[in-house]
């Protein structure tokens, strides 16, 4: 089984452990991806603590460290019963005894299956104790013991022959001695000595670091500078340096440049070069960083958790990122494989929980002080008239991305209401105040407006018949120049509404063959009157057309072009 397979089967909480009082260590079901969000000193660490005990088997358990004082620190696992397990205690094989009116004790073990108990273990990872089942049918109140003790010891710890590897929130890369002993401690110590003897040792495999970790270096960089070369030289005092050569600044001392670039260096290292002298399985691997965001810029950090993501799919291993930054809550907020877990502190006390609804997200939020002009929630935002509109763009936006951008991870939808449209400009805020600002909800904006033009046809509600119009009002024109001088989009609808770009074939569907292909783009489709069945409701209407709208509905007038130009924008939003 894979280890996240194996951690999604169980749920694990920790009590009495550090800053863990008697409840509120709930770590859950782990995901292959796992994000650990808290202020500094809320108890980050001592969630990856835990880790360390069960990745060690108990050996990592300090009582003087770990404890709180006058209590028995435990870890509480919620186990599913399987055949294997309870047939160790209900076998087949037997029978009469304190189960006489069933055949053999299988048949009354049986009805256990899937049934979820909590073992207790103590830190080396001994059972304790176990609840969440009993057996009422079982007559003596020995014999019911006896079976509950059976099945806790039938029960193995689970999560076993699984390592740990972890990058400290403090590291740093400095010149070092030779050493026969190949170790990078978390810190980052070790590090220089690993590089060395990769590039000079002829036990080891050279293009290690010449090529794939040059390679991974880059794609972490890409964008922001291409490094040619990594070298380890000998300096004077015998101690060994790391360096990086680039395109355009020469060779680099890595012990003298930034503290991101060390980070990302450790990062791939320990990933990359551990393996291969500790013959650690990253199939098998809980691979840990705390606090990435370390002197990152936020371009950087997201590659970097980029990179980790990819290289989780490709190795199996089981990723947990300790962080309290804004860029890491918004990655993993996105991502379908990412848990996030609160750690929060109150009262001398910390509390865990996974973070699964909108309100838990909006906790994490409120507990870091992350406010609204902080984070752009949305990295976009696409303002149309109302809410049928939505309906149409997120159906476009579905079909020529392939279901890939999503409304409310790629892009957010407002509605400004037609007869508010002349309140809203897109000027940088401060010139002109007396209207609404849309840069002050995002920077990222599209605003899809209808034209509004039509040929004339037909009557006013006063009985007057109606003048054709077939040019865009002032208000208008001036939200197209404002936004399109901003770099923004600005789309106005070719036909009179965004109604009017719903293919023939699909308003031959909602209205018959012949009907719909009369329907010309001018016309007031929702007032047509063989739309009636739709009440002129727009709503109805819109659900009706995308249920069976196809990429092939997308050819009338101008809807491709400005579909592909609204989902490049909403690309370049998300850096996609």
């Amino acid at each position: 089984m894979a280890l996240v397979d194996e951690f999604g089967c169980v749920s694990v909480s920790v009590a009495n452990f550090k800053c863990f009082g008697d409840v509120g260590g709930e770590l859950g079901r782990l995901s292959s991806t796992n994000i650990i969000i808290g202020r500094n000193n809320s108890g980050k660490s001592a969630i990856i603590d835990v880790l360390r005990v069960i990745a060690s088997r108990g050996q990592f358990f300090d009582q003087t460290k770990h404890s709180r004082s006058n209590s028995d620190p435990r870890l509480d696992v919620s186990i599913e019963l399987t055949e294997q397990i309870l047939q160790r205690v209900f076998s087949r094989n037997t029978s009469g005894g304190d189960l006489p009116q069933f055949g053999n004790f299988w048949q009354y073990g049986q009805r256990f299956l899937g049934r979820s108990v909590v073992v207790r273990y103590d830190m080396q990872l001994r059972p304790v104790s176990i609840s969440g089942i009993d057996f009422p049918e079982v007559r003596r109140s020995e014999a019911r013991q006896g079976f509950k003790e059976q099945l806790m010891r039938s029960i193995e710890f689970p999560l076993k022959d699984i390592k740990l590897l972890d990058i400290a929130a403090e590291r740093d890369v400095r010149p070092e001695p030779s050493s026969p002993t190949l170790a990078l401690q978390s810190n980052g110590d070790g590090l220089t000595n690993l590089v060395r003897a990769f590039i000079n040792r002829d036990d080891l495999p050279r293009d290690q670091i010449e090529i794939e970790l040059l390679r991974e270096l880059n794609e972490v960089y890409k964008g922001d500078c291409v490094f040619t070369r990594i070298s380890c030289r000998e300096a004077q005092g015998g101690l060994w340096e790391i360096f990086l050569e680039e395109s355009e600044k020469g060779l680099v001392r890595l012990s003298q440049s930034g503290s991101s670039l060390k980070s990302v260096f450790i990062v791939l290292c320990q990933l990359r070069l551990t393996p291969l002298v500790s013959k650690v399985d990253l199939a098998r691997t809980v691979f840990v960083v705390e606090e990435p965001e370390n002197n990152l810029h936020p371009s950087l950090l997201r590659r970097l958790l980029e990179f980790l993501a990819v290289a989780r799919e490709r190795c199996g291993l089981l990723l947990v990122v300790a962080t309290h930054s804004p860029i890491a809550i918004d990655w993993a907020s996105r991502r379908a494989d990412a848990n996030i877990i609160h750690v929060t502190h109150a009262k001398g006390l910390s509390a865990a929980r996974r973070v699964k609804g909108y309100l838990e997200k909006r906790d994490v939020l409120d507990d870091l002080d992350i406010r609204a002009s902080d984070i752009l929630q949305a990295n976009g935002i696409i303002w149309v008239e109302g809410p049928s509109d939505r309906i149409y763009v997120r159906r476009w936006l579905e079909l020529v991305s392939d279901g890939q951008l999503k409304e409310g991870v790629h892009y957010s939808v407002l509605f400004y209401g037609g007869r508010l449209l002349s309140h809203l400009t897109a000027l940088p805020p401060g010139e002109r105040d007396e209207l609404v600002n849309t840069l002050s909800i995002n920077r990222n904006a599209a605003l899809i407006i209808d034209s509004d033009r039509h040929l004339g046809t037909g009557k006013t509600k006063t009985g007057r018949s109606r003048r054709p119009r077939m040019n865009v009002n002032e208000t208008k024109q001036r939200l197209r120049t404002e936004i399109e001088e901003i770099g923004g989009l600005c789309w106005i609808t070719e036909g009179r509404e965004i109604e009017n770009y719903l293919s023939p074939r699909i308003l031959g569907l909602l209205v018959g063959e012949e009907v719909g292909q009369a329907i010309g783009e001018y016309e007031d489709i929702p007032e047509h009157q063989a739309m009636q069945r739709y009440k002129r409701d727009k709503i109805a209407i819109a659900n009706a057309a995308v249920g069976v709208m196809d990429a092939e509905d997308l050819g009338r007038m101008d809807l491709s072009e400005r579909v592909d130009e609204l989902a490049e924008r909403v690309r370049r939003w998300n850096a996609l």
